[in-house]
């Protein structure tokens, strides 16, 4: 019956926030800046201490605070396996054969202490949580392992790390998925056995987790809602624990009209809690790649023009980090190193959000200067395209060519590609070719044909 109520309740407040009220405004909770920011264990297994104190001092320049480290242990999938990776030096008995990726623990402690960031070391996790999440006996496995994990860190690294080993973070991105939902009830008894293990470890270490929404054949909002009051009154929180959504913006799971009902509805939700449970906000500053359409973006995300991950041009980033910092106490993003790092990507898109926050969160609207000498040419290898680099206050981030109308290619040499020219295999010298430059805030010259 309690839980019913605060059902009641946050399904009443959520419809209050979702009333149109004249005038009214949010108030804004934090900066629309992030303080932190995730990376993937796989990204840094080769890194030695010199890379990362380089991506330390890069961080910490970018005002990151905290840094978590995503799963440090990897369960393949059960057709292939089910075999273990690692990313750090482990002692834990159900890892002992574990395929050992290299040390991404250590490494990233030391250059975070000396940086001053605190660190979330990510516990384990299982590729067949994509199919079945919390059904079977799997996750149950995989979240005493991950119990395992923390008593096995702590010993390691909490007494010389012990102002930099910050907390702990829940790698299985749970979500309002059907698969989720169905087995919520052993997605909490997981979690308040890794609870339980993190209070015999040190019970002032918190832990984070990360879901996402979903659009796409998913429990809708007010469904999903109440399933996440069950949630919070089912787990084991404790005050100063961290739920930090993914706004799900550059994976494409939800768009971006959606994003004030999904923090509406993450609000409400964490509101029921009765520990102080922090509501922070994951920002995706990345664009997800999506190869295949299912039904014209109704069943799945629709497709995209790029074939793999790129970092999203900053208005769009800037614009969801102010949505996130009506709702949120604090924003991290995913990610910092792997789309925003100048050890990593394009400098023009860290010196863009630079120039946002000496601008008071104004983001720059000038835009490129046109391609100059812009030429085509047909060769036994098809039409070879070539134009003088573009000029911008910021930087340019990539060129995008169409050929009659219609996109031919994406020209991003921070992404394997030439910076300023491109050869159409199958071209026409008599197609109209089009180049636009685009800049990291996403100003554009609009298209300009090549002669």
């Amino acid at each position: 019956m309690f839980t019913f109520t605060k059902i009641i309740s946050a399904v009443m407040a959520f419809i209050m926030m979702m009333l149109p009220l004249a005038g009214e405004e949010t108030e804004q909770k934090c900066k629309p800046e992030f303080t932190g920011t995730f990376i993937q264990s796989w990204m840094t297994a080769s890194w030695d201490d010199e890379r990362w104190a380089e991506e330390a001092e890069n961080m910490k320049e970018a005002g990151v605070e905290y840094l978590v480290l995503q799963s440090l242990a990897d369960k393949g999938y059960k057709n292939d396996g089910g075999a273990w990776r690692v990313y750090y030096k482990t002692d834990v008995d159900a890892l002992k054969d574990a395929e050992y990726m290299g040390d991404c623990l250590e490494p990233a402690l030391k250059a975070c202490q000396d940086a001053g960031i605190k660190v979330f070391a990510g516990l384990s996790m299982f590729d067949d949580f994509w199919n079945e999440a919390g059904l079977g006996t799997l996750y149950q496995e995989v979240c005493r392992v991950a119990g395992d994990m923390t008593e096995d860190i702590y010993n390691k690294y909490g007494e010389e790390y012990k102002e930099t080993l910050y907390g702990w973070y829940f790698t299985p991105e749970i979500s309002n998925g059907l698969l989720c939902q169905l087995s919520l009830g052993g997605i909490i008894k997981g979690i308040n056995h890794l609870i339980d293990r993190i209070n015999e470890v040190d019970a002032s270490m918190p832990l984070l987790m990360s879901p996402f929404y979903s659009e796409y054949i998913a429990a809708g909002p007010v469904v999903t809602l109440c399933n996440y009051v069950r949630f919070f009154s089912k787990v084991n929180f404790r005050d100063g624990d961290i739920f930090a959504p993914q706004d799900a913006v550059g994976a494409k799971w939800t768009k971006e009209k959606s994003l004030e009902m999904t923090w509406k509805i993450y609000k409400a939700a964490v509101d029921t809690c009765d520990a102080d449970v922090k509501l922070w906000a994951n920002c995706e500053n990345f664009d997800g790649a999506i190869a295949t359409e299912t039904l014209g973006g109704i069943l799945s995300p629709k497709i995209t023009e790029h074939k793999s991950n790129v970092t999203a041009t900053f208005d769009r980033f800037a614009r969801q980090m102010d949505v996130a910092s009506k709702y949120a106490e604090n924003i991290i993003t995913f990610s910092y190193n792997h789309y925003y790092s100048p050890s990593h990507v394009n400098p023009a898109f860290i010196n863009t959000y630079y120039d946002y926050l000496e601008n008071g969160y104004v983001t720059e609207t000038e835009a490129p200067q046109i391609p100059a000498n812009m030429n085509k040419t047909q060769t036994e290898n098809g039409v070879e395209l070539s134009w003088d680099e573009a000029k911008d206050n910021m930087g340019i981030a990539y060129y995008r060519l169409e050929k009659d109308g219609e996109f031919l290619a994406r020209i991003d040499k921070y992404y394997g590609t030439e910076e300023n020219c491109f050869t159409d295999e199958n071209g026409d010298i008599n197609s109209v070719y089009t180049v636009e430059a685009v800049d990291a805030a996403g100003n554009s010259t609009g298209k300009i044909t090549v002669n």
